[in-house]
């Protein structure tokens, strides 16, 4: 009867033992695919042994694996490095021109001219944006942006002027072209802000290439074309809610982002507010869709341009997050 408690006491410290471990091990696997996502724990070696099965259906674990293939928690504040991230992106939008513009000859000539009032160029038309962006360590980011901008309208002028030495009488009729051509080299810097908050400084380049075309009814036409240097300096701000539930796979956000500087002469400022949604498509690709409205305001003069010129708008932005 004694051998048999002994016995009987050993096996169910052994099963005690052997519980604890089967709850502890998953429990800690769970934690790891919850905290560092599949996408993000490049380095973890085995995929299948990440946390990350697919979204399997009748499976017991499908809701978590899901979850954290979709990023559903954040990592800490200041986290580690934890690879890198990239996105590219198109946006149309749906703009309005306003303002006015003086070119001068090189002897001196020249007057303002209101780009629609004047020059008959049309006040609102669709335009296209490209854009890459770059993210290293969680923190810092290079975007490179490229704006094709160009109007055309053609009709009568309503009163006299002068391009760069073109002399515009009142009731001519007139074709008028104008490219805003703008590659834009950027950067940010990131610092997190508890879990869902993200804030911090951007700079630009801007490159901007200004050609404008004026041709008369009888043929005579001024060509102008001139390249702009403009830095521009900013900040930024980035919210997204807990993804939990649906959130989990929608990851919605709220951003903001202006830019200013005056230079040279020349004040170049932007800003831009929008709403968003990534849903994964993939294993490792999201998919944005962002509804937002920008503006973007060129003022003051450079060599032989004077500028008071604003594009603003709401636009859609469509984009592959890598």
């Amino acid at each position: 009867m004694t051998s048999r408690g002994h016995t009987m006491i050993t096996g169910a410290l052994a099963v005690m033992v052997a519980l604890y471990l089967g709850a502890a091990c998953p429990a800690s696997a769970a934690d790891l695919a919850s905290r560092y996502p599949a996408k993000v724990r490049a380095h973890s070696g085995n995929v299948i042994d990440s946390g990350y099965q697919g979204a399997r259906l009748g499976s017991s674990n499908s809701q978590r694996d899901w979850e954290a293939a979709a990023g559903r928690s954040r990592a800490e504040i200041l986290c580690p490095k934890r690879g890198y991230a990239f996105a590219l992106g198109m946006r149309p939008v749906l703009s309005t021109v306003t303002g006015t513009a003086k070119v001068v000859s090189r002897g001196g000539e020249g007057t303002y001219l209101n780009l629609h009032g004047h020059l008959r160029l049309p006040a609102e038309k669709t335009l296209w944006e490209f854009y890459s962006h770059l993210k290293l360590w969680d923190k810092v980011a290079a975007r490179l942006e490229y704006a094709p901008w160009k109007w055309t309208g053609s009709g009568h002028i309503p009163s006299d002027g002068n391009l760069a030495g073109l002399l515009l009488r009142k009731d001519d009729a007139i074709q008028s072209d104008l490219a805003i051509t703008s590659l834009i080299l950027g950067a940010d810097y990131e610092v997190s802000f508890g879990r869902n908050v993200v804030f911090g400084p951007n700079g630009d380049l801007h490159i901007i290439k200004w050609t404008q075309r004026v041709t008369k009814g009888n043929g005579d036409a001024m060509d102008f074309s001139q390249t702009l240097l403009q830095p521009a300096i900013g900040g930024h701000l980035r919210y997204e809610p807990e993804n939990t539930g649906y959130f989990s796979w929608f990851k919605p956000y709220v951003e903001m982002r202006f830019s200013w500087m005056s230079f040279d002469g020349l004040g170049l400022s932007t800003w831009d507010m929008a709403a968003g949604v990534a849903p994964p498509v993939s294993r490792n690709v999201d998919a944005g869709f962002k509804l937002g409205y920008k503006q973007w305001k060129l003022e003051g003069n450079r060599n032989r341009l004077y500028s008071d010129v604003a594009v603003e708008g709401p636009y859609l932005d469509f984009a592959l997050h890598f």
